[in-house]
């Protein structure tokens, strides 16, 4: 038994995050109590069935009251909405936090909306996928990075932090507007980027879909996130033009340079691809 795991618990939303942040936490201690709200009957059957939480409920109510910590796992128009009435529900010294992809927005929420006697933490684990309950795995935790928002309490942010790494990740700390920035480059841009190279490429006729090709299918692969997903997180990050100039700015250095000679195309093209490199080589960016 893990003293860095609650022994109830409870879980808003079982889609892919949510099952598997179960998962993983019965994987750690299975005497962990987990209560679990998710609207799909079927979905609600399996888990309980597959014992990845004890009960199930179609709506949010009383039972979360007896939860040290609730996690909300639904996307993130549905998060901001729960907000309030998850977290009127719940005890003195109780936690709440989430798994949403734009902290700033949500923060600032639940300085609002959540009553001071429950304490909000943001979290995002920086992985997930496509594919639901049915796509869940207890190890999807173990490795992965968690960021966590220390605007507030401390002994809360620590305690969403100990829960994270006793599950496997590896817990970067950060205030929600470092986050949003940061993510606005390395997430939600690449997702918007993904969208217009696929447009683009659509347009470009019928002889650019038959020679489409890896290259292609690797490039635009966030494009098939939902909306719901992806396109409502990002909308929400106020830090994305300043991203998408960024961005800009180096394309247009990229093509004055292979414009301009063979040697201006080669130091250009090389140092990217050194950049490349450093961000995901062991030795890069911690």
């Amino acid at each position: 038994m893990s003293e860095a795991l609650p022994r109830r618990l409870g879980v808003v939303g079982l889609g892919l995050m949510g099952a598997s942040l179960a998962r993983a936490l019965k994987a750690a201690d299975p005497s962990v109590r987990i209560l679990a709200v998710e609207p799909q009957e079927a979905v609600r059957a399996a888990a309980v069935k597959d014992g990845v939480c004890e009960e199930a409920f179609q709506e949010v109510g009383p039972f979360l009251k007896s939860c040290e910590v609730v996690v909300l796992c639904t996307p993130i128009a549905a998060l901001e909405r729960l907000l309030a009435p998850v977290a009127s529900l719940l005890e003195e010294g109780a936690l709440l936090t989430d798994v949403g992809g734009a902290k700033e927005r949500v923060l600032a929420r639940a300085a609002q909306e959540v009553p001071p006697r429950v304490a909000f933490v943001g979290a995002h684990p920086m992985f997930g996928g496509h594919g639901g309950y049915a796509k869940a795995r207890a190890e999807l935790w173990r490795g992965g990075t968690v960021a966590i928002c220390t605007d507030g309490p401390s002994w809360a942010v620590e305690r969403v932090a100990a829960l994270h790494t006793a599950l496997g990740a590896r817990v970067v700390r950060c205030v929600a507007q470092e986050h949003d920035a940061a993510v606005a480059m390395v997430s939600h841009l690449p997702y918007l980027l993904a969208s217009a190279l696929s447009a683009a490429a659509r347009e470009a006729g019928p002889l650019a879909a038959l020679l489409a090709g890896p290259g292609l299918r690797d490039m635009t692969r966030l494009a098939q996130f939902p909306f719901d997903i992806q396109g409502e997180v990002a909308r929400r990050n106020a830090h994305l033009p300043e991203a998408a100039e960024r961005l800009a700015s180096h394309l247009a250095r990229l093509l004055a340079a292979v414009a301009s000679s063979p040697e201006a195309a080669r130091g250009a093209l090389e140092a990217a691809r050194e950049a490349r490199e450093a961000l995901f080589s062991p030795g890069g960016p911690p």
